[in-house]
C-alpha cells in the first residue's frame, strides 16, 4: 500500500474504534453506513470548478456534501479521517458511456432506425462488471447513451457507478442521440450485428448504406414528426406515433439532441440539419473537432470529446487514424465548452487517462479536472446533483494517493453518496453493487 492508502485506512479504523494506535490496514467499512457527520482532510481538495484548497476539509452527511473548504470546524462527536498527504476531488463524470449495455449482438432495437421513444436504462445490467471497474478508475458517474446502430437512438439514462439500486438512476433532461456518420449501417457488418432481415447490411435490408442515406433517415423522421404534430396525419412507412412525439419533445427543446460525430465533414451535414429543424445539440466523440473549431465556437456546441489513444486507431471504433491529442487544448482556447470521454471507460481509454493524455499535451490540469467533473455533470443536466463538491450536492468523492490523472495516481478510497464503494486496498465493496 502507498502511504496515502496507509494513512487513509489507518485512519479510517481509528475513527471506526476510537484507538489512537489503530492498525494500518483496511477497516470494516461496513459500519460507516449512518448518518453521522464525517470529516475528511487531505492535502488537497480540488472543489471541481477550479478552486483548490491546501489543505482542505470536506464535511459530508447522509450522503450529501455539507461543506468544502479550507479551516472549517470539525465535527464534535463525528468521525474526523485524516487523509495525509492524499487529494480530494468529487467523482468523475463520463458524458458519453455505453458500458453496462453492449453485447455480441449489441443493445439497440432494431425493429426501426427511429427508436426515440424508447428508454437505454431498459438495456442496462445494473450489476455488470462494467460498473465495478469505472468505480475503482474513479468514476461515479456514467451518461449512458443509445447506441449508433440505430440513426435516431433510445434516450440516455444517467446512472451512478455503485450504490444501492434504488438510489442509482439519476434524474436527467432526457437526451436522444442521432448518429449521422457511416456507423448507424456499418455496425451490422462490423460488430457482427445481424441485420433486421438477417445477413450483412446493403441496401436491400438495411437503410442507411450510406452518409446520404443516414441523413435521409433524420430529415425523414423529422417531417412526418412535424407533418403528424400539424395535422394528426400518421407516418406513411409506419413510423410509430410514440417515436413522433418523441421527436416533437426533441423540436420543443424539451428533449436535448446529441450527434455522433467523428469526422470533419460530418460536423457540416449536423449544422446544416439543424439550421433546417431549428435544433440545439451536442457533439459527442468528435474526433476531428480541431478542423471545425470555428465552426463550433460560432454555435457555441458542446463538445463531448474522446476517446483518444496513445497507441493506434481501432477501425472498429471508428475512430480517425491518427486522432488530435491536441484538441482538448484547442477547444478551451477557443471558449468551446467540452468535456471528455473514455467511450469503453478502460486502458487507454481510462477516463483518468484521457484528462492525463489531454494534460500532456497542453490542457491545463484545472480545465482537465474539470472536463471530467463539473462540465461533463452541466452537459448532461447533472450538475445540481454531481460533479463538484459543494453543499447540497451528493457526496460523491475520491481520494487519490497522488496528483489526479498523473501515470503514478490511482484512487485509494472511492465515495458514492458518502458510502465507501472502494475501499483503501482497492476492493469493490460487494453491498454497494
Amino acid at each position: 500500500m502507498s502511504a496515502a492508502s496507509i494513512a487513509v485506512a489507518a485512519l479510517l479504523a481509528l475513527a471506526r474504534t476510537g484507538s489512537e494506535t489503530a492498525p494500518a490496514v483496511a477497516p470494516d467499512l461496513a459500519a460507516w453506513q449512518g448518518g453521522e457527520l464525517v470529516a475528511l482532510q487531505a492535502a488537497e481538495v480540488h472543489l471541481g470548478d477550479g478552486t483548490v484548497h491546501r489543505p482542505g476539509i470536506v464535511l459530508l452527511q447522509d450522503g450529501k456534501v455539507v461543506a468544502a473548504g479550507q479551516g472549517l470546524p470539525l465535527p464534535a462527536g463525528g468521525r474526523v479521517i485524516d487523509c495525509g498527504e492524499a487529494v480530494i476531488t468529487p467523482g468523475l463524470v463520463d458524458a458519453a458511456c455505453q458500458l453496462g449495455t453492449t453485447s455480441l449482438f449489441g443493445s439497440a432495437e432494431q425493429a426501426s432506425e427511429v427508436i426515440p421513444h424508447l428508454d437505454t436504462a431498459d438495456a442496462i445490467d445494473f450489476f455488470s462488471r462494467d460498473f465495478i471497474e469505472l468505480a475503482a478508475g474513479g468514476v461515479t458517474t456514467v451518461y449512458v447513451t443509445g447506441e449508433a446502430s440505430a440513426v435516431i437512438s433510445a434516450r440516455g439514462a444517467a446512472v451512478k457507478t455503485a450504490g444501492p439500486l434504488a438510489e442509482r438512476r439519476l434524474a436527467a433532461k432526457p437526451c436522444v442521440k442521432v448518429t449521422l456518420g457511416p456507423e448507424s449501417s456499418g455496425r451490422g457488418v462490423f460488430n457482427r450485428q445481424p441485420s433486421r432481415f438477417g445477413g450483412g447490411a446493403s441496401f436491400a435490408n438495411r437503410r442507411p448504406t450510406t452518409r446520404m442515406g443516414a441523413a435521409w433517415v433524420f430529415r425523414k423522421a423529422f417531417h412526418d414528426t412535424i407533418a403528424w404534430r400539424d395535422s394528426g396525419r400518421p407516418s406513411n412507412d409506419g413510423l410509430e406515433p410514440a417515436a413522433m412525439a418523441a421527436l416533437g419533445e426533441v423540436l420543443a427543446g424539451a428533449t436535448a439532441l446529441r450527434m455522433q460525430v467523428r469526422e470533419a465533414m460530418d460536423f457540416d451535414t449536423t449544422a446544416r440539419l439543424a439550421d433546417e429543424f431549428g435544433l440545439k445539440y451536442s457533439i459527442e466523440y468528435g474526433t476531428e473537432a480541431a478542423q471545425r473549431l470555428d465552426l463550433l465556437a460560432r454555435r457555441a456546441v458542446p463538445v463531448i470529446f474522446g476517446p483518444v489513444r496513445a497507441s493506434d486507431s481501432n477501425f472498429e471504433s471508428f475512430e480517425s487514424a491518427a486522432p488530435a491529442l491536441e484538441t482538448p487544448k484547442l477547444l478551451a482556447e477557443k471558449g468551446i465548452p467540452f468535456c471528455l470521454t473514455a467511450s469503453d471507460g478502460s486502458g487507454d481509454g481510462g477516463l483518468a487517462r484521457q484528462a492525463g493524455l489531454a494534460i500532456r499535451f497542453g490542457l491545463d490540469r484545472a480545465r482537465a479536472l474539470r472536463a471530467v467533473t463539473v462540465d461533463a455533470a452541466a452537459i448532461c443536466g447533472l450538475d445540481q446533483r454531481v460533479g463538484r463538491l459543494a453543499p447540497g450536492l451528493d457526496a460523491d468523492l475520491v481520494v487519490w494517493n497522488g496528483a489526479p490523472f498523473d501515470d503514478a495516481s490511482k484512487p485509494v478510497l472511492v465515495l458514492i453518496h458518502g458510502r465507501p464503494v472502494v475501499d483503501p486496498q482497492g476492493r469493490f465493496r460487494k453491498e454497494n453493487s
